[in-house]
């Protein structure tokens, strides 16, 4: 609360004690006016299901520090901000974006303060952080030395943690003598090793006290680390037996927490397809320390996975049994798939069989139309409904050939092979495109070398006729190519190997007896991580050219080919340069990706020119925009050099974009890890997927790689309309627009095309428009109706060029 002090003034001396008394009121009533009592934490909660908080609230016109970089209407302030302590995040006020703005009502932040607040410097601005060059760890006093680079070279400082909450630590600098300025720096408390911070716990409590072990015990249990929390609170009842001695129910709460801390985490990796992993952690509780409630838990979900163990093993058994029925020819020609289903099918794979499972033992049903059901349902996915044993057998068939053609390397190998498609009873469109999604990847992945990490492979594959790319892969425990796996496209910065990024989205590879594990975010929720050496060795910074997104996308091709991917569900994400790749990815190719990701990025060029390539009709509010997730440092020196605050500005004052930007207090270009838990949280957004088709397409290009947006395609790009990155024209651009129209008018129409003569080329899918029926087509105001059947050639080229076989269109027309 504020304090008021009402001082005698020598004007008022001769009025009455009524006077002064009125005058006393009025300027306390002045004050409230001015300022509130105190500042409400509140909660906030985004239309995409993101909660924020709790923090203090604020809006903002700009995030941007440079007056010349403002993107938004000055005075509007639509961008609202929350500060959490450890750092500021940005989202569009609009109603469209924010549900509910509440106050918090949780319980008050155990707070530690360190004697270091004293000897923090007062005076003095902080400089720049271009780089970090080295950091010392923390005493068990909360000191450190920090080094990094700023305009005037290397500066050493003594850096103290001054305060100290379960979510952050308040590290300032502290008076030397030497170099000493004022540097609020914020880091997450879980940034600082376990050891680290107990040491520091203990030296800033009186551990004669019983009070100050129960604050540094509910310090843990507030930043839910239930087991540091039981260490502490069972040496202070040994410590203090007869003060605390009504305390020790508090051990059985830490228990309760800590196993329903296990039981969220079984059902995160079951859900991830990590079934075995999950049965191991089943296989660890401590019995002795679990209540009743979680022992019925832990009974529950054994006998779970216990049951369905043994229906997949039924399943697989009945189907043998049924096969056995079958004519002698007929066994052979099933029994590989057979095999196939006995050693591949699992707890997550088995859903396809769900037909066969739901019939099996209905006696009136033939046996080999049960077999086609399990066939088809393996071959298709869940509800297939193929009862023709015929169509089954010809999908086999269908699948060998389908991979073939893939894989082949010449023209006339895939003509013949499409000449034997068309033969068969199974190579119809609207099986292929089941087939296509459920096949397994049409490459193989290359060996595993034993020296590297369980699950990380080093791939190489043709980016020119005599250019090879390399790239780094790491698979979440336990893969298995017949489940789609979320995948992040990892693009490390200047200096930074493929590694590195694995690290960061991963965790580090730790070695537990004869087995290596990572323990990382992106390894909990059962992410693939792809990680590209796509910089060359002469490029000092992100250049913004069709070449480097030639690499990249190049090795992403060549990973959905090799690898069991969800391409709905791919985001591109980056650190510092490879951030600023990942940016220009994001609005160049928005085709492409579930979100994007960018820590520490610069922005410039097309990143400012293309932003409106990210968003979604304001007419159409049940189209969701390509999400994009911003994190930086408020001390980052290379700010300066960037239009980050303009372009990140932009995407947050209009509630046609989905951003959330992170601004981190007194950091400087350094890597966030902390933040990674909650950006998981973000990219697990069901909003967080893969646009298809979208309605409307109106989308800017001034680049000629940049020809391909959506189902929208252009031979070319005009020369005058598409100049190059190194004399970047903001004023050369050209334009695609287009929309399809409803079912009933079945069509599409083409207002603007950057490509000479207005040319066009239209990919369509049956979601697109109605393949029975005759489809008008509108370009430049020309109209002609067709009748468009379906192509498996033209699905087939598609997957091979894309890699693609979720989002496969089934013909295109040239305009």
């Amino acid at each position: 609360m504020h304090r008021i002090t009402i001082r005698r003034n020598h004007c008022l001396g001769s009025r009455s004690p009524l006077h002064r008394i009125l005058f006393a009121l009025l300027s306390l009533f002045a004050g409230l006016m001015a300022a509130p009592l105190f500042a409400q934490p509140e909660i906030v909660e985004l239309r995409n299901g993101m909660i924020l908080g709790p923090g203090l609230t604020a809006l903002t016109d700009t995030i941007s520090t440079n007056s010349n970089e403002r993107a938004g209407p000055t005075g509007t302030k639509s961008i609202l901000s929350l500060n959490d302590g450890l750092r500021k995040t940005y989202v569009n006020a609009s109603i469209r974006n924010i549900i509910a703005n509440r106050a918090s009502t949780g319980a008050a932040v155990e707070q530690i303060e360190l004697p270091s607040a004293a000897e923090a410097a007062k005076a003095g601005g902080s400089p720049s952080i271009l780089g970090v060059i080295q950091v010392t760890p923390f005493s068990k006093y909360g000191r450190r030395t920090y080094s990094f680079a700023t305009t005037r070279g290397r500066v050493d400082v003594l850096q103290g943690i001054t305060l100290l909450t379960p979510d952050y630590a308040k590290v300032e600098v502290l008076r030397t003598g030497t170099e000493e300025f004022v540097w609020d720096q914020r880091i997450a408390t879980t940034s600082i090793p376990p050891d680290q911070l107990r040491a520091v716990l203990l030296q800033a409590v009186d551990l004669d006290k019983s009070i100050e072990w129960l604050r540094i015990v509910s310090f843990y249990m507030q930043a839910e680390r239930f087991v540091e929390a039981r260490e502490i609170m069972s040496q202070a009842l040994e410590k203090f037996p007869a003060e605390l001695g009504d305390r020790v129910a508090i051990l059985t709460q830490l228990d309760q927490q800590l196993a329903n801390q296990k039981f969220e985490e079984i059902k995160l990796r079951r859900a991830a397809g990590q079934h075995q992993l999950a049965k191991t952690f089943l296989g660890q509780f401590p019995l002795n320390t679990m209540s009743g409630e979680n022992q019925l838990k832990l009974d529950a979900e054994i006998k779970s996975m216990q049951q369905q163990v043994l229906l997949v093993t039924d399943i697989v058994q009945s189907l043998k049994a049924l096969v056995g029925k079958l004519p002698e020819p007929d066994q052979q020609v099933v029994s590989p798939i057979v095999q196939e289903i006995f050693d591949e099918i699992g707890l997550d794979s088995v859903v396809r069989l769900d037909d066969f499972q739901r019939l099996r033992r209905d006696e009136s049903i033939p046996s080999e139309n049960l077999v086609a059901y399990a066939l088809g349902g393996w071959i298709l996915g869940s509800g297939a409904g193929i009862d023709n044993f015929a169509v089954a057998k010809s999908l086999l068939q269908v699948r060998e050939l389908v991979k073939r053609y893939l894989t082949v390397p010449t023209q006339a190998e895939r003509q013949a092979i499409l000449e034997e498609l068309k033969s068969q009873e199974g190579a119809q469109p609207q099986l292929l495109i089941k087939l296509l999604a459920t096949m397994q990847p049409p490459l193989p992945a290359p060996p595993h070398n034993p020296e590297d990490p369980a699950g990380l492979l080093r791939v190489e594959t043709s980016y020119s006729d005599t250019n090879r790319q390399r790239y780094v892969v790491q698979l979440p425990p336990e893969y298995d190519p017949n489940r789609k796996y979320p995948c992040v496209l990892a693009l490390p910065g200047r200096g930074d190997g493929p590694e590195l990024e694995i690290n960061w989205w991963c965790g580090m590879n730790v070695e537990l007896g004869s087995e290596q594990f990572r323990f990382g975010q992106a390894t909990r929720y059962g992410y693939i991580v792809v990680s590209p050496d796509w910089m060359t060795n002469s490029q000092t910074e992100y250049e913004y050219t069709e070449g480097e997104h030639s690499r990249i996308l190049t090795c992403l091709r060549d990973a959905f080919r090799k690898f069991s991917i969800d391409t709905d569900r791919v985001f591109v994400s980056g650190h510092f340069d490879g951030a600023t790749a990942a940016w220009d990815l994001a609005v160049s190719h928005p085709d492409l990706w579930a979100g994007a990701i960018m820590i520490s990025p610069g922005a410039d060029k097309y990143i400012m020119n293309y932003s409106d390539n990210l968003s979604t009709e304001r007419r159409r509010p049940d189209e969701v925009p390509l999400g994009t997730y911003i994190v930086y440092g408020d001390s980052d020196g290379t700010r300066t050099k960037s239009l980050l605050g303009a372009a990140a500005t932009r995407l947050l004052v209009d509630s046609v974009f989905d951003c959330m930007t992170v601004e981190y207090i007194g950091e400087g270009r350094v890597r966030f890890a902390s933040e990674l838990p909650r950006i998981m949280q973000w990219m697990e957004l069901s909003s967080h997927r893969r646009v298809r088709n979208p309605q409307t397409i109106s989308m800017r290009t001034m680049r000629p790689g940049d020809r391909f947006f959506y189902w929208l395609e252009a031979p070319s790009i005009l020369p005058n309309l598409a100049g190059n990155p190194f004399q970047f024209d903001p004023k050369s651009y050209g334009m695609f627009e287009a929309k399809l129209l409803d079912r009933a008018a079945n069509g599409v129409i083409i207002t603007k095309m950057p490509s000479p003569n207005h040319a066009a080329t239209v990919w369509l899918t049956p979601d697109m428009v109605d393949f029975d029926r005759p489809v008008t087509f509108s370009n430049a105001g020309k109209k002609t109706v067709q009748q468009i059947e379906p192509s498996i050639e033209v699905m087939l080229e598609d997957v091979r060029g894309r890699g693609d076989r979720l989002q496969v269109y089934w013909q295109k027309v040239a305009l």
